[in-house]
């Protein structure tokens, strides 16, 4: 298997993670990597407004954030929470929010393809890994 290579630009976006291999793959690059990994669970999240509660908190978003779309790319894009290295998101638990709220779900997904092109940019990757393993039946 081919090392995933995290400093790669033009691949650092919105991807999916589809098989315990994938994820394997994943975090062993971000073990050897300088990016800040950062871990999102969704689970609980029923809509917007809970949605966004949960990346806040679980991300540690500053107090300023103002729970909107606006507000979440504006945070996506802030040096301050970012870092000077770069980021890997990786988002678990989505599957049921994806159906459940199938609007906000393509939002979020654009405001984090919009994010990533933000930070290419400022030469800097920002990676997010949406998970699926969990919903694969073995």
């Amino acid at each position: 298997m081919k090392p995933l290579n995290l400093d790669d630009l033009d691949r650092a976006g919105l991807h999916s993670i589809k098989t315990p291999e994938a994820v394997t793959r994943m975090m062993a690059a971000c073990k050897t990597s300088p990016l800040h990994y950062r871990v999102a669970d969704i689970a609980d999240a029923h809509n917007k407004a809970q949605l966004l509660d949960r990346l806040s908190e679980t991300l540690a978003f500053p107090d300023y954030f103002g729970h909107n779309w606006d507000a979440l790319y504006d945070v996506l894009c802030d040096g301050a929470w970012f870092g000077d290295t770069g980021v890997v998101l990786h988002l678990k638990h989505t599957t049921s929010f994806e159906k459940r709220s199938a609007n906000d779900w393509l939002i979020l997904r654009e405001t984090f393809e919009e994010a990533a092109d933000y930070w290419r940019s400022q030469d800097l990757p920002f990676w997010v890994f949406v998970d699926h393993t969990h919903a694969i039946r073995r």
